[in-house]
C-alpha cells in the first residue's frame, strides 16, 4: 500500500475522541504546520483522490513537500494515537513508564529509577499484567545486581526471585489456556460446528487438556485472565457441539465476571463483544426473542466508544440480531425495514467489514430478498460476496453456495444449478464427515426431474419428506445449519406453491 494510501486509510478509522487528541497534540510547538494543511484537505474531501489532493495542498502551501507531509502527518496521527491508548490502556502506561526508569538508571538516579519499578510491580500485579510485571521485576533484579544488592536482605531477595517466578507461571498457563482455546475456534471455524458424534469426540482432547490446566490453577477465580480463558472455552465448546442451553449459562457467568471487572477489559473490548454475540446466538437458537434486543443494545452503546472499524462490526452483529426475531417468523417486510435503517450506518461502510462479518451481513440481506421473492436483488447481491484467501473453505461459504444455487434455480437457470450441484458433491465425497445431511437433501430436490404437477401428488411428496425434516429438526447437529436458513421451509414452500413467510407464520402460530 502506498504510504498516501495508508494514511488515508489510517485517517479514515479515527474515531471522534482520536481526531480530538490529534487536534490538542497539534495546536501545540511547531511554527510551520503543513501536515494540518493536509490532514483538512484529505477529511474535508468527499473521495479522496491523491491527485486532486496533491493540487490542492501545492497551492495553499507552494514551498512545503508533499511526500514529506505526507510521511510527517502519519507519523504524528501514530504518536497521538499512542498519546491516547495510554491514558486508556495499562499496559500503554506501565510500558511506557519502564523506559522512563530505564532512563533514569542510566543518568544514575538510581532511587527514582527504583520508585518508578516499584509503582509499576504495584500497579501490574493489582491490574494483572503479568508481561509487565515480569519485565518489571527482571529489570528491577538486573539493576540490583549491578548496585551489589543495596540494603536488600537475602530474605527479600528470594521473595523478589519468587514473585518473578509466579509471574512466570500465570503467564506459562495463560499461554497454554489461550492456545487450546484458539486450537478449539480454529476447528469450529474451518471444520465447523459438530456435526456428528465422532466429531464431538475430535474436541474431547482438547477438552480434557484445558480442564486439567483450569483445575491446576489453583485459586483461579481471583485472575481474571484465566477464568476468562476457560469460561469462554467452556462456552465455546458448549456452542459447537449443540448443548446451547448449557453455552448460554456459560455466557451468561462470562458477561458477568466482565460487567464486574471493567478495568481488565481489552481496548477494545473484543472478548466481551464475543460474550454478548454468544449470548445472542443462544437466545436465538432456543427461540427467546424477548431477550435480545437488551443485549443487541449493549453492542451498539460498546461500539460508540472505539474506532470506525471496530464499530462497523460491532454494529453488524446488533443488525443481525435486530433482524432475526422478524428473519425466523418470516416477516420478510419488517426485515426490508431493518435494513433500511441501518442502510447509512453499516451498509454504506460496509468496506470497513472484516471479510466474514461482510459475507454474513450480504447472506441475510440475500436471504431477505428470496423471502420477498426478489430473486434478481437477491442474485445481485449474493454475487457480490467475494471471498477472501482460504473462505472459501468455510462453513458460511458453503451455506452460501447452496443459497446461491436456490436463487439460480428460481430464476430457471437449471444448467448453473446441475454444474454446481456436481461440484459441491464432490467436495461433499472428498470430506464426508464435513457434510450436513441437509446439504444431501437441498442437492437431491434442486436435481430432480418430473416433479409432481398436481397438487394432491406434491402434498404426497411433502409427507414422505415430513419424516426426514423432522429428524433433521431434531438433530442438534444439524439444527446448526438450519438455523443460518430452513432449508426445509423453502422445500415446503415450492412444493405446497406457497410463499415462504406463509409457511413460517404458520407454523409460528402453531
Amino acid at each position: 500500500m502506498k504510504k498516501f494510501d495508508s494514511l488515508t486509510y489510517l485517517i479514515n478509522t479515527l474515531s471522534k475522541a482520536e481526531k480530538k487528541q490529534f487536534a490538542i497534540s497539534s495546536s501545540k510547538g511547531e511554527s510551520t504546520k503543513d501536515y494540518l494543511t493536509l490532514y483538512n484537505l484529505i477529511t474535508k474531501s468527499d473521495s479522496v483522490n491523491e491527485e486532486s489532493i496533491v493540487k490542492e495542498f501545492r497551492k495553499t502551501e507552494k514551498k512545503a513537500s508533499f511526500e514529506i507531509a505526507v510521511h510527517y502527518l502519519y507519523e504524528k496521527i501514530l504518536d497521538s494515537l499512542v498519546l491516547l491508548r495510554k491514558k486508556k490502556d495499562i499496559y500503554y502506561s506501565l510500558f511506557q513508564k519502564l523506559c522512563k526508569a530505564e532512563l533514569l538508571y542510566e543518568r544514575s538516579m538510581f532511587r527514582e529509577c527504583f520508585d518508578i519499578l516499584n509503582s509499576v510491580i504495584e500497579k501490574a500485579r493489582e491490574n494483572q499484567v503479568y508481561e509487565i510485571l515480569l519485565m518489571a521485576t527482571k529489570l528491577e533484579l538486573e539493576y540490583l545486581l549491578r548496585l551489589d544488592f543495596p540494603n536488600i536482605s537475602e530474605k527479600e531477595l528470594s521473595q523478589k526471585h519468587y514473585q518473578q517466578t509466579e509471574s512466570i507461571n500465570h503467564i506459562r498457563k495463560i499461554t497454554e489456556q489461550a492456545s487450546l482455546y484458539n486450537l478449539l475456534k480454529h476447528r469450529l471455524t474451518y471444520k465447523g460446528d459438530v456435526r456428528s458424534r465422532k466429531q464431538e469426540q475430535s474436541l474431547n482432547d482438547l477438552m480434557i487438556s484445558e480442564m486439567y490446566i483450569a483445575t491446576s490453577s489453583g485459586n483461579k477465580e481471583s485472575n481474571f485472565e484465566m477464568t476468562k480463558k476457560h469460561k469462554l472455552f467452556q462456552a465455546n465448546y458448549l456452542m459447537g457441539i449443540g448443548d446451547y442451553s448449557a453455552a448460554l449459562r456459560s455466557f451468561r457467568e462470562l458477561s458477568e465476571l466482565f460487567e464486574n471487572n471493567t478495568q481488565f477489559w481489552a481496548n477494545p473490548p473484543i472478548y466481551y463483544i464475543s460474550v454478548l454475540e454468544g449470548i445472542l446466538r443462544s437466545l436465538r437458537t432456543m427461540g427467546n426473542y424477548e431477550e435480545m434486543p437488551y443485549f443487541a443494545e449493549k453492542l451498539k452503546e460498546l461500539s460508540d466508544n472505539y474506532s470506525l472499524e471496530f464499530k462497523i462490526n460491532t454494529l453488524c452483529i446488533a443488525f443481525q440480531y435486530e433482524l432475526f426475531p422478524f428473519f425466523d417468523k418470516g416477516d420478510y417486510a419488517k426485515c426490508k425495514e431493518v435494513i433500511t435503517l441501518y442502510k447509512d450506518d453499516l451498509f454504506n461502510k460496509d468496506s470497513w467489514l472484516n471479510p466474514i462479518r461482510k459475507s454474513e451481513l450480504l447472506l441475510y440481506t440475500t436471504l431477505v430478498y428470496i423471502g420477498l421473492e426478489e430473486y434478481n436483488r437477491a442474485k445481485k447481491t449474493i454475487n457480490s460476496i467475494i471471498p477472501e484467501h482460504n473462505m472459501e473453505y468455510l462453513p458460511i461459504m458453503k451455506t452460501i453456495r447452496l443459497v446461491k444455487l436456490i436463487i439460480y434455480y428460481e430464476l430457471g437457470d437449471h444448467d448453473f444449478v446441475r454444474h454446481q450441484s456436481q461440484s459441491i458433491r464432490r467436495g461433499i465425497s472428498l470430506k464426508k464427515e464435513q457434510a450436513f445431511q441437509t446439504e444431501h437433501l437441498i442437492l437431491w430436490y434442486l436435481n430432480k426431474v418430473n416433479l409432481p404437477v398436481l397438487s394432491d401428488e406434491r402434498k404426497k411428496m411433502l409427507e414422505k419428506l415430513d419424516k426426514k425434516f423432522k429428524e433433521l429438526h431434531n438433530d442438534k447437529y444439524e439444527k446448526q445449519l438450519l438455523s443460518i436458513f430452513d432449508f426445509t421451509i423453502w422445500i415446503e414452500s415450492k412444493l405446497l406453491r406457497k410463499k415462504i413467510s406463509y409457511i413460517l407464520n404458520a407454523k409460528n402460530q402453531l
